[in-house]
């Protein structure tokens, strides 16, 4: 009995000592009330709207039009987005609304990306990058709108760069799935997973492979090379 009672005791004393983890609080002030971004999934067609406010990390009042709200800051892996803005495509002569997107990063230095919302509203991707000083028109590198929990979306599109005085066309394409489409990443909830593919139009040899998770209030918090 005695015996019973004391190990009792002991296995009380460690619930006391070892609370329960629980999910960290909801940040309202930052992304706007819970419930709009729980209604934002539908567990039964197993879809979610991703708002551009999940990407560029601000308050989202649960509108279902893509839209580029402002920003001007860092998110969590330290990448500086600022905008919207205009921005002169050298190539077509057309004006259009981007995000400056910054950062320095041991393997390539000092990166400048200019990103614009596809026409179809259904990604957001780069229009230029420093690092190869391309031109790009209709890239998909970040997920927008509605999307199903393992989908697969392909984009075919073309980039230009002048070498030499020379403008250089290139095929890309770009693969989008998406892996983890709602769930909660330490801490986290309605965070996002997918994996992006980024390969070369004619030889179809693969220039790039990562994985990304986003988070509310935090936006990119992973970005891996697969």
């Amino acid at each position: 009995m005695m015996r019973n009672l004391s190990a009792l005791l002991t296995a009380l004393a460690t619930t006391i000592a070892c609370p329960p983890v629980v999910a960290s609080a909801w940040p309202s002030a930052q992304v706007g009330r819970q419930e709009i971004w729980d209604a934002a999934t539908d567990r039964v067609t197993q879809t979610r709207f991703i708002p551009m406010q999940l990407i560029v990390p601000g308050i989202w009042d649960g509108s279902r039009q893509i839209d580029m709200p402002i920003a001007k800051g860092y998110d969590a892996e330290g990448t500086v987005w600022n905008g919207p803005q205009e921005w002169h495509n050298p190539y077509t002569d057309k004006t259009v609304m981007v995000y400056d997107r910054r950062r320095t990063t041991p393997r390539d230095g000092f990166v400048e990306q200019k990103m614009a919302i596809r026409e179809d509203n259904s990604a957001i991707g780069r229009v230029y990058d420093s690092r190869s000083g391309s031109v790009c028109d209709q890239e998909a590198k970040f997920p927008l709108g509605v999307w199903k929990e393992g989908e697969v979306r392909t984009y075919d599109y073309v980039c230009l760069r002048t070498v030499d005085g020379q403008v250089e066309t290139r095929h890309r394409i770009a693969r989008i799935t998406i892996e983890e489409l709602d769930y909660e990443y330490r801490g986290t909830a309605h965070s996002l997973r997918f994996a992006w593919r980024y390969a070369d139009g004619d030889s179809e040899g693969i220039l790039d492979h990562r994985t990304y998770i986003f988070s509310p209030g935090r936006g990119l918090v992973v970005h891996d090379r697969r």
